[in-house]
């Protein structure tokens, strides 16, 4: 599952290459790459007034997600089969909250697994 995620996570055609993995109660629901499409639900809206409305890898599987779901985030490295930082940002984290997940876990800067709570 690791492996499907970070291909789809390199073939994304982004600078940064992250999945997320939404799990249900062990079982794969969705993995999802960041992604130039767009949903209503996850616009941004900027102090300057603009908006843009593209999807984390995050974003993309929370459209699928149901109250006390798990989420995994990992950013793949080009380089070699290893992993980066891919700690959530804050419009992902309200997201998540809003979403009712129990559990993240994300890759952190060496790349080792990281629990977060939201």
């Amino acid at each position: 599952m690791y492996y499907e995620a970070r291909e789809k996570a390199l073939s994304n055609g982004r600078v940064y290459h992250l999945a997320a993995i939404l799990r249900r109660r062990g079982k794969v629901v969705r993995i999802g790459v960041n992604t130039n499409k767009t949903h209503p639900k996850f616009t941004r809206q900027y102090p300057d007034g603009t908006s843009r409305s593209n999807m984390h890898a995050e974003m993309n599987v929370l459209r699928f997600a149901k109250p006390g779901d798990t989420l995994e985030v990992l950013r793949c490295r080009k380089s070699d089969e290893g992993f980066a930082i891919a700690k959530p940002c804050k419009w992902c984290v309200e997201h998540i909250r809003d979403a009712g997940i129990s559990e993240v876990r994300y890759t952190n800067r060496s790349g080792a697994w990281e629990e977060m709570n939201v």
